[in-house]
C-alpha cells in the first residue's frame, strides 16, 4: 500500500493506494473526503486518470479534480 499526502487549497488529507494483485484491482481512497474508487489494474495511464477525474468531479470542481488525479496517477505508477 502506498500512502501519500494531498495539500490543495482547502483540501488536505492522505491518499491510500492499495494494489490487489490477485484481482488486478487498484483501490484509491481519500478517507478525509469520504471518497474512494476501484480501478482495473489493466487500465492504461490515461484511462486511470479519466476514471479518477470522473469520480472526483462528483465532489470537487473539475480543475481541482484534474490536479488531484494527476498526482494520484503519478503515485500509482511510481516505484
Amino acid at each position: 500500500m502506498k500512502i501519500r499526502t494531498l495539500n490543495y487549497q482547502e483540501i488536505q488529507g492522505r491518499v491510500y493506494i492499495y494494489e490487489h494483485i490477485d484481482n488486478q484491482l487498484l483501490l484509491v481512497a481519500i478517507p478525509d473526503m469520504n471518497w474512494s474508487v476501484e480501478i482495473s489494474e489493466t487500465s492504461n495511464q490515461d484511462d486511470i486518470h479519466e476514471a479518477v477525474v470522473i469520480h472526483l468531479f462528483t465532489i470537487l470542481d473539475e480543475s481541482i479534480a484534474e490536479q488531484i488525479a494527476d498526482d494520484i496517477v503519478k503515485w500509482i505508477f511510481e516505484n
